[in-house]
């Protein structure tokens, strides 16, 4: 028995007993069913208003869990080329330094040529008598002596030669030394990356398939509250989701395109002008006072002078009109779509529509969504970089109010390129072509404008 046919007995039966007592007429009994379904309904509502809140719940959990594992994904590439730049400097500043400790053991090989030399020419305490006590004549004696001091001369440059030579190895293989360290954290930092990408695939199929079964159970409920089909419940979400989903797009698109049209921050001060400055009037000149004049010799003073009347105050001049201020700089104009590339790129991406996403892979049996990209414009001949993040750094940016067929566009979780974890091609008319999430394929589908950045990338 359900919760609305209790209430429509329990109210029925309440009707009769009223009616035993104030013996209302048939027309008042009969009226008692319609006012149980009233009741029954506005029970009802709030249950229903908490399915349908659950419902929008579920569809937000599932989109949360792509987003999560697409950055995941990013974060992984990000830290392979981590590791292959690590890797490449670790081999170079190997390379440098083991050609620096070659260099040493050449110098250390001629220091020493020069020690035994200098040894077997006297290199003691009688050094400086050696060539006199066994030269033939004062001319021999002459030449040996020469020959020691040009020896000595040249053992010391070898020593600093030597030395220089041995600081320089030292200083690289310090250098090596640090790179391999960094070349082992990278390759700890990616064999992280690659678990916390393997899990948030594992988890977005998860959540994915318990969003599925929740949102069917939620239906269900919704239909029995209603009293309505599960068909025709299902329907009835599914175009309020379609709502819901169409107003935040507008919405989002809306941003987006108000965040492009902000001026971009540049480098230096404004060229606005600065207000001429405003020209006070110059002060009213005050006549000093005349000094009084001596009094006469007859006991009857004269009487004082009248003031002389102050002069006029100059007018001031008229302030110098401002100038106009410049004209603000035309932006420059989009650079023209290479119609045959990018022709190439989204038809060959079309030829992969199907193929599965697999976290990390640039096919050709899977992609993932930087992984498609690059590939597509490869067939192109146009060489893009591994990461979404990167191949935002490629091409000339477009406002996505000029977005067209073969743009790659971008999704970022905090509005930045730091925050970028998807990329797809835009094909036209509101569509895009994109290696989406694990657990789906390759797919060409309309654009998603939650989370989109403002700017397209043309190439």
């Amino acid at each position: 028995m359900t919760q609305s046919t209790r209430h429509v007995r329990r109210l029925a039966a309440s009707a009769a007993a009223v009616a035993l007592v104030t013996t209302l007429t048939a027309g008042a009994a009969a009226a008692a069913p319609g006012a149980g379904t009233d009741r029954a309904t506005t029970t009802a509502e709030p249950t229903v208003a908490s399915l349908e809140i659950q419902l929008a719940r579920v569809a937000a959990q599932a989109e949360e869990a792509t987003q999560r594992a697409s950055t995941a994904n990013e974060e992984y590439l990000q830290s392979q080329e981590a590791l292959d730049a690590a890797t490449a400097a670790a081999a170079d500043a190997q390379a440098k330094a083991d050609a620096a400790e070659a260099r040493l053991e050449q110098a250390r090989a001629a220091l020493g040529q020069v020690a035994l030399a200098y040894y077997r020419d006297g290199a003691t305490g009688l050094a400086q008598i050696t060539p006199y006590l066994s030269a033939q004549n004062f001319s021999d004696a002459m030449a040996r002596s020469t020959t020691l001091d040009r020896l000595g001369s040249r053992a010391g440059s070898e020593v600093q030669s030597f030395q220089a030579v041995e600081q320089v190895a030292k200083t690289l293989r310090q250098r090596a030394d640090t790179a391999v360290a960094t070349q082992q954290e990278a390759t700890t930092a990616l064999s992280q990356a690659a678990n916390q990408a393997e899990a948030s695939a594992t988890a977005v199929q998860s959540q994915l398939a318990l969003s599925t079964e929740r949102r069917d159970q939620l239906i269900a409920d919704l239909a029995a509250e209603r009293q309505t089909s599960v068909e025709a419940e299902r329907s009835r979400q599914d175009q309020l989701d379609a709502e819901r989903r169409q107003r935040q797009e507008a919405a989002a698109l809306a941003a987006a395109e108000r965040a492009a049209a902000q001026p971009q921050p540049a480098g230096g001060g404004s060229t606005t002008p600065s207000p001429a400055p405003s020209r006070t009037p110059a002060p009213t000149p005050t006549q000093a006072p005349a000094p009084s004049p001596a009094p006469a010799p007859s006991p009857a003073p004269a009487p004082a002078p009248s003031p002389a009347p102050a002069p006029s105050p100059a007018p001031a001049p008229s302030p110098a009109p401002k100038p106009a201020p410049a004209p603000e700089p035309q932006p420059a104009p989009a650079p023209p779509v290479k119609a045959g590339a990018t022709q190439t790129a989204i038809a060959w991406a079309r030829t992969q529509i199907g193929k599965p996403y697999g976290w990390g892979a640039t096919g050709p049996a899977a992609y993932d969504c930087s992984g498609l990209t690059m590939r597509a414009y490869q067939q192109a001949g146009i060489s893009l970089p591994r990461t979404s993040r990167s191949q935002y750094n490629v091409g000339t940016r477009i406002p996505l109010s000029q977005v067209q067929a073969g743009d790659l566009v971008f999704w970022s979780n905090d509005g930045t390129a730091a925050g970028i974890y998807h990329v797809a091609i835009f094909s036209g008319g509101g569509m895009r072509i994109q290696a989406p999430y694990s657990g789906a394929a390759v797919q060409e589908v309309s654009m998603f404008y939650t989370n989109v950045m403002p700017f397209a990338v043309r190439l």
